[in-house]
């Protein structure tokens, strides 16, 4: 190496009146190391084989999201987010020409990574080098590496060329520990944070300084500043990839990850490092499934951008391969372990099994999701890291030596238990995930927060803030760091704003399968939440609000628009020609009120939604899609007996196998086995093919073979 000086389900949406639906394996084993010559630290802080071949759609796909990106930034005021030049000072830490592998590797069946730029995480070892691992006091106890980081070497010998060593967080605690790296700015917009973490290989690849990164992810720490800045990862399975040469806070939670800003690039890297999952078809993934409560514990930026994650689903997926998911209901009832790490309960809580009951619930369940993580993250990091800490904390910033104090009050014995409660996990994820099914949910509760206006002396709301995104991440990244399951971070680009991101994790070993679908689905989110940006400043102005006075043909008040004034114009001289117009003003004004629910369903206002729907059945009270419509609604409130009877009503006028799922999927929630399982038998019975009622059955009886159900399912569909 040598010196060098300088990227509808059919049963899940509200319905019309004709047409029955709205819709809107093995890891790589790294070769022994010979020596390789390196660079210099930086100044500033700061002809492929079918193997290998990618499927034609995937590649237009993929690359059709950098023009959608930039068109959509165009057409709906993306400079108002002000991007940010990076220069090399502001990540690199040492620049590299790592042009050759540091061992003798087999040859690549193909150079696919020929041309493509690679920088490195500093907690990986590159020959000759002391790695750094986010602090020089770090790197100044160090020996120099042997050999370089073996997966690095892998991509390096599939064409890559390394460029560089990026900056991190100290001792690998991120994301957002403490605000080091505050100079380094994110490129995806001035003024906000880079997620802290392995920051430097998120703002190298966004910032257009590299194509491609490859770092360690604990508890979110590549992740999350993924998500930030906007770039594709892929943590991998745990196992697949070795972490012999990567230094770790916690090797239980520890797993190799790949980031770029064109998700092909991901998939590339994977398929040179072997990652497991490659070659699966799309009919492989059964269903996707939605952390809807995840999503719920979101700020509001997120919560808009719903319909568009759905939508996106649907379109890849199929709409039949899309439910939703109560998935902290599910963890409830799956893993008996984490009650123990719960926060206690609200002393003025609601009925058990209300609407509120179960939120506070969800949220103790995210808390207690955190605790263990962190419980095991801290405790493995006193082990590798706290006598060292000890002796250097002076050295250390505030927030680091904080940590440390506190992972020192881990006792042995709640270690053991965070333990065993993650192969609870494990086990419950594995059985979860078999078939196929992939979870979604978000990566963050929101865009990159705001840096404080003094990174050196933030003000305490300004810490405040930060520590409950902080907290807030880790919730959502404890999934994967605790079952060792792969996870795809997906940027959701939003016009005129900072990005979003979603989440896709598999069952372990599916690594590739993942990288597919990022492929595929990215694309597909960025035109969605075009599309649903476009529609919401458009009806901005015309959304409906809770009036004063109620709507007339709601409450049945004297507007001229209601069906009684119709009534009345024509009951006089028009006898029955008048009681036919009425019976048309007020069917036409039903249909009304159901497309204003509908619209309202869409945009994730369910409340609005079932106002709506009800209003139309005021004036149409023997509709079975009205009824079948509300129903849906109610389902996303929640409300499953409400829902139940809207089915029960909907099915004395027509029987629909769609209204049997959805009363099927009520009935489940409350914990009525025996009358889901007749109401999905009865769908089979009218529809021998339809999947979700094959699997739902399939479900239960998984459930009765291991001691039957115990309280409510969380599923509701879409």
């Amino acid at each position: 190496m040598s010196t060098d000086t300088g990227a509808p389900s059919s049963s899940s949406e509200p319905e019309q009146e004709e047409q029955q639906t709205v819709d809107s394996d093995s890891g790589i084993q790294p070769e022994q190391a010979l020596p390789a010559k390196v660079g210099r630290s930086l100044a500033a802080p700061g002809s492929s084989s079918s193997a290998f071949v990618l499927a034609a759609g995937a590649a237009a796909a993929a690359t059709a999201l950098f023009f959608v990106v930039r068109r959509l930034q165009r057409r709906f005021g993306g400079d108002r987010v002000h991007r940010v030049v990076l220069k090399k000072e502001d990540v690199f830490s040492v620049v590299l020409a790592l042009r050759q592998p540091s061992v003798p590797l087999p040859p690549p069946v193909a150079a696919i990574l020929a041309g493509r730029t690679l920088v490195l995480s500093d907690r990986l070892d590159v020959q000759s080098l002391e790695t750094r691992f986010g602090c020089e006091a770090w790197k100044g106890e160090q020996q120099p590496a042997k050999r370089t980081y073996g997966p690095a070497d892998v991509l390096v010998a599939a064409g890559a060329h390394g460029i560089a060593v990026v900056y991190g967080e100290p001792l690998g605690l991120g994301p957002l520990l403490s605000i080091s790296g505050a100079g380094t700015p994110n490129p995806a917009g001035r003024g906000h944070v880079q997620g802290g973490g392995e920051y430097g290989a998120a703002a190298a690849v966004t910032g257009g300084l590299a194509d491609l990164a490859l770092t360690i992810d604990e508890l979110g720490s590549a992740r999350v500043p993924a998500a930030c800045c906007g770039a594709y990862a892929l943590r991998t399975s745990v196992g697949v990839l070795p972490l012999e040469g990567a230094t770790t806070a916690s090797a239980s939670l520890a797993a190799a990850t790949l980031l770029a800003t064109n998700p092909l690039l991901i998939l590339r890297a994977g398929q040179a490092l072997r990652l497991p999952g490659g070659g699966a078809a799309k009919a492989d993934v059964l269903q996707y499934l939605v952390a809807e409560d995840f999503f719920a514990a979101c700020g509001e930026e997120p919560k808009r951008m719903m319909p568009a994650v759905i939508s996106a689903v649907k379109r890849w997926a199929g709409p039949d391969q899309a439910q939703a998911l109560s998935l902290c209901e599910w963890l409830h009832h799956s893993v008996p372990g984490l009650a123990a790490f719960m926060p206690p309960g609200n002393g003025a809580a609601a009925a058990a099994g209300s609407p509120e009951a179960k939120q506070q619930r969800a949220q103790r369940m995210l808390q207690a999701l955190a605790t263990v993580a962190e419980v095991v993250q801290q405790r493995e990091f006193v082990q590798r890291c706290g006598a060292w800490v000890e002796v250097h904390r002076g050295r250390l910033p505030a927030a680091v030596a904080d940590y440390w104090q506190q992972a020192c009050l881990i006792q042995h014995k709640g270690y053991r238990s965070a333990l065993e409660v993650a192969k609870q996990l494990q086990a419950a994820m594995r059985d979860a995930l078999a078939d196929g099914k992939i979870f979604v949910l978000p990566t963050t509760p929101g865009p990159a927060p705001p840096l404080p206006a003094n990174p050196a002396a933030p003000t305490a709301s300004e810490q405040e803030a930060l520590r409950l995104f902080r907290q807030r991440c880790a919730q959502f990244a404890a999934i994967a760091s605790l079952t060792g399951g792969p996870q795809v971070v997906v940027p959701l680009p939003v016009p005129g704003a900072m990005p979003l991101s979603v989440s896709l994790l598999a069952a372990h070993k599916r690594d590739l399968v993942l990288a597919e679908a990022a492929a595929k689905i990215g694309p597909m989110l960025a035109e969605e939440a075009a599309t649903l940006v476009a529609d919401q400043k458009a009806n901005r102005a015309q959304q409906w609000q809770p009036a004063a006075n109620p709507a007339p043909d709601i409450a049945g008040g004297s507007s001229s628009k209601q069906p009684t004034t119709a009534a009345k114009r024509g009951a006089g001289k028009r006898g029955a020609k008048g009681s036919e117009e009425a019976a048309a003003a007020a069917a036409e004004a039903a249909e009304a009120r159901k497309e204003d629910g509908n619209k309202a369903y869409r945009a994730g206002r369910y409340d609005d939604a079932v106002r709506f729907y009800s209003a139309a059945l005021q004036l149409s009270p023997r509709s079975a899609v009205y009824h079948g419509n509300r129903a849906m609604a109610n389902l996303k409130l929640g409300e499953y007996g409400a829902a139940e009877a809207d089915c029960d009503q909907a099915l004395k006028l027509e029987l629909s196998a769609k209204t049997l799922l959805r009363r099927g999927s009520a009935r489940l929630a409350q914990g009525n086995g025996v009358g889901a399982r007749a109401d999905f038998k009865q769908v089979l019975a009218l529809e021998p093919q339809n999947r979700q009622a094959r699997e739902e059955l399939r479900r239960l009886e998984v459930q009765e073979r291991s001691g039957g159900l115990e309280g409510p399912t969380p599923l509701a569909m879409f």
